[in-house]
């Protein structure tokens, strides 16, 4: 046993260094792949056991050979926080729109490891049927106040990027996204805003990620966030239009056009939208096992 957690502590941080993220006690124990074990056995195992290929400097884990990251998450924890003060301020005008049931920070962003010039994803669940018209909703309302990150813009510091939207209809990935990349992003999502307990929702469906994260959620999942969103007449009126099915048709065809026009390896469904230009999970998840093998994993 113990040995399998010593394998699963190096493969974990293999993972985030690909990130340049180096781990706290609690970070490594989260993440931890495939091994299931409770905290305290994992702390005592920590504290009883020099793990080889492995250093902990100032409170962090990392990769022997490595520590110079250290730092490096320490700047990007600053240039991260700026970062999450915007996202948020930007989130609470966009809950104006009444069928967003969630938003939550996603990408680097969400782990405080943000690089000044980044972008800010957003991860959105929006009411059934309506996926189309609310992304529409938040094109306009980001353009309003000058923070929509355009395709090919070169600079996007600090512009939001609707990064991943789905409809509550579809709150389970499909098998073909069901990996480590993908359970990594779902765990590490940084939630902002919720209705009708739709985080809860979501990560108590997507139950597949214990299977490469067994130690990342205990139980079921209570969100306690700000909640922006008032009912209003002007809300429910809006509601009301973002629900009617020939508007939604309406906005899908206009924004079909639009998109593939450039589409590379985006995922575009009717209650499924990832925007990704770069095919960022095969390359994270190719890197990762090249670098096992280097490591004789």
């Amino acid at each position: 046993m113990q040995d399998r957690i010593r394998r699963a502590i190096l493969e974990t941080l293999i993972y985030s260094d690909i990130f340049d993220y180096p781990l706290s006690k609690d970070e490594l124990w989260k993440f931890l792949t495939s091994e299931k074990i409770d905290k305290e056995s994992f702390e005592e195992l920590l504290k009883d056991n020099l793990i080889e290929k492995v250093n902990f400097i100032n409170s962090f884990y990392c990769l022997s050979g490595r520590g110079e990251i250290i730092q490096t998450r320490v700047k990007r924890k600053k240039e991260s926080q700026k970062k999450i003060v915007i996202a948020k301020k930007i989130i609470k005008q966009l809950c104006c729109i009444p069928t967003i049931q969630f938003i939550g920070i996603s990408g680097a962003l969400s782990l405080e490891n943000a690089s000044v010039d980044d972008d800010i994803d957003l991860f959105v669940i929006t009411s059934k049927g309506t996926l189309w018209l609310t992304r529409l909703a938040m094109i306009i309302v980001l353009l309003l106040v000058g923070r929509y990150r355009r395709r090919n813009q070169r600079e996007v510091s600090d512009k939001i990027c609707l990064n991943m939207l789905i409809d509550e209809s579809v709150l389970v990935f499909p098998k073909s996204r069901q990996n480590l990349y993908t359970a990594r992003e779902i765990v590490q999502l940084m939630p902002v805003f919720e209705q009708n307990n739709t985080y809860s929702k979501f990560i108590n469906t997507n139950k597949w990620v214990e299977k490469f994260l067994p130690n990342a959620f205990k139980r079921g999942i209570t969100l306690n966030t700000t909640r922006n969103y008032a009912e209003t007449f002007f809300s429910v009126v809006l509601r009301y239009i973002l629900r009617i099915s020939a508007l939604e048709h309406l906005a899908k065809t206009v924004q079909l056009w639009f998109i593939k026009k450039h589409i590379t390896t985006e995922t575009v469904r009717n209650n499924f939208l990832a925007f990704h230009p770069l095919d960022y999970k095969n390359i994270i998840l190719a890197e990762y096992k090249k670098r096992l093998q280097r490591y004789e994993i």
